[in-house]
């Protein structure tokens, strides 16, 4: 038995809807977005931004830390953010999901002048 869910992007559960972004604005985010390993003092934080993807079953590829870190950037920088800081990725088992995995990545937004 086979549990499938639906999203605008393969293997987004929640968190950032990023169907409405070209391939053009995730690569200048990418680019534009700084990660940090902590908030600088003087910096501003725009709050937090999460990204959860799914891992279909035990025999599809998880979801690479670079595609969470992507998501994460796409959404700082469309609400105003250069940086994210503090990144934190977990992974949970959630066959009631109906995905095998789950993997959350939080980071705090940053304006980092």
């Amino acid at each position: 038995m086979a549990l499938v869910g639906c999203s605008s992007m393969p293997g987004a559960i929640e968190g950032n809807d990023l169907s409405h972004l070209s391939l053009r604005d995730k690569r200048m985010a990418d680019s534009k977005v700084k990660v940090l390993p902590s908030q600088p003092a003087t910096s501003n934080s725009l709050g937090v931004v999460t990204s959860k993807r799914c891992q279909s079953s035990m025999f599809s590829e998880a979801p690479e830390e670079k595609t969470l870190l992507v998501d994460m950037k796409a959404e700082a920088y469309r609400l105003g953010a250069n940086a994210i800081s503090d990144v934190k990725i977990e992974q949970q088992g959630a066959m009631g999901d109906g995905c095998w995995n789950v993997f959350t990545a939080t980071a705090n937004m940053l304006v980092v002048e």
